[in-house]
C-alpha cells in the first residue's frame, strides 16, 4: 500500500531529521511547529462507520502541531468533527521537503484543539497522504 510505505518514511524521516510544515484552511497558511506524528489505538475492535460520517479503524494516524496564530481560532469549529455533521479536511503540505517529499500533501481531519494565550494546540487524523 503507497500511502502506508509514505507514512512510514515521512514518521522515520520526521525522527532523524525534523521538516517543517504548512498546514491550509479556508485559503490560508499556518505554520505548524512542534509536530509530532504517532499511530493511537481506537476503542474499536474492528472497522467502522462513525455517526454515518466517516471510517475509523482500529488505529488512527495523528499529527500533534501547535500554530502560534491566533486568526485562525475563530473557524476552528467549522474544521473539527463533532461539532459537526459536516466538515471540512484540512491539507498540509511539507514546507522543506527535497525530492518526493516536496510534493506530498497530508490530508487530515481536526478531532481536538486546545487554546492557549498564545498558540493553539491540534490534534488532526491522517486521512490520506499522496503525492502530487
Amino acid at each position: 500500500m503507497k500511502e502506508t510505505n509514505l507514512l512510514a518514511e515521512l514518521i522515520e524521516i520526521q525522527h532523524s531529521e525534523p521538516l517543517s510544515f504548512s498546514l491550509f484552511a479556508k485559503g490560508n497558511r499556518y505554520q505548524l511547529k512542534n509536530i509530532k506524528i504517532l499511530e493511537k489505538s481506537t476503542p474499536l475492535t474492528k472497522r467502522a462507520l462513525r455517526g454515518g460520517v466517516y471510517i475509523s479503524d482500529k488505529f488512527v494516524y495523528q499529527i500533534r502541531a501547535i500554530i502560534f496564530d491566533s486568526s485562525l481560532a475563530n473557524s476552528l469549529s467549522n474544521f473539527m468533527l463533532g461539532p459537526n455533521f459536516e466538515f471540512d479536511d484540512l491539507k498540509i503540505s511539507i514546507d522543506n521537503g527535497v525530492g518526493k517529499w516536496s510534493s506530498v500533501s497530508i490530508i487530515v481531519n481536526l478531532v481536538s484543539s486546545i487554546q492557549k494565550q498564545s498558540k493553539t494546540e491540534l490534534t488532526m487524523n491522517i486521512i490520506k497522504i499522496c503525492q502530487e
